[in-house]
């Protein structure tokens, strides 16, 4: 991770990534983790993406067209599992965004929402549908996840 390309990460989308973020990610790039919800393990193998230069391409590529707002809904992370995604969500807080959780099963491809809403917002209510919070700050999301180990 070098600091020009997580800066003009951040340029590119108009937003600063937590410190805390940051930090955890000198040492979990490599590493995976299960996410724990309600007390029990709901996603295996989270993976963190890589702040480099592909970072931007890669969410435009594979998760943009689910997104309900690519500029501000930032993924950081996905389980090898179920192929889910986690975002840095900068709608409501953008000096501390939330975290949100993106079911890969149940998310809406933007093109379909527009096919099935008869206008602009209806189509942007069911992307919306698209994603859950699952924690107010980096943080409280990292104290849920638990060293990943192939059994």
């Amino acid at each position: 991770m070098k600091n020009n390309t997580v800066k003009k990460i951040e340029q590119h989308y108009g937003i600063v990534f937590p410190s805390d973020y940051l930090s955890f990610l000198q040492n979990a790039e490599k590493q995976g983790y299960n996410f724990v919800e309600n007390g029990d393990v709901t996603d295996w193998e989270v993976r963190f993406s890589e702040l480099d230069e592909r970072f931007i391409e890669t969410n435009r590529n594979l998760v943009d067209d689910v997104n309900p707002d690519p500029k501000r809904l930032i993924p950081f992370a996905w389980s090898v599992s179920s192929g889910n995604n986690y975002l840095f969500d900068y709608r409501t807080n953008p000096s501390s965004p939330s975290v949100v959780l993106m079911d890969h099963e149940e998310a809406m491809v933007r093109e379909d929402a527009e096919s099935e809403s008869e206008t602009p917002e209806e189509a942007q209510e069911l992307m919306e549908q698209n994603v859950r919070e699952i924690a107010v700050r980096f943080a409280e999301f990292a104290a849920r996840l638990q060293a990943y180990t192939a059994e």
